[in-house]
């Protein structure tokens, strides 16, 4: 029994891929070569790199945004003690701050 080998021809497999381009109109570094300009191929001296770089708002930005997603979403100690003076009949609604706080919310649209 024979096992039928694979063999790589001798012509470069075709790039479909198109060129990408950076702002200037040059092709972009790591870009396909052969849609290369005939005139920039083998000068990597001219490939400049791109970097990316994050301000000192946006960091803390994302810091923040991190630390609420640790917050719990509920207040299990808050969420208990009101149970139990739900339960003990304790609880008593204060129907006048109740009033200012809808009020005082519904202002701000």
């Amino acid at each position: 029994m024979s096992i039928p080998t694979i063999s790589n021809s001798t012509a470069p497999a075709s790039d479909s891929r198109s060129a990408v381009k950076s702002s200037s109109g040059q092709t972009a570094p790591g870009a396909s070569a052969g849609s290369r300009p005939a005139g920039n191929q083998g000068n990597a001296s001219q490939a400049r790199a791109d970097a990316v770089s994050i301000s000192t708002q946006a960091a803390d930005l994302q810091a923040l945004e991190t630390s609420i997603r640790d917050l719990p979403e509920v207040n299990a100690a808050r969420v208990t003690e009101l149970r139990d003076k739900i339960n003990a009949g304790q609880y008593v609604v204060d129907s006048g701050r109740l009033a200012d706080k809808i009020l005082a919310f519904e202002e701000r649209f």
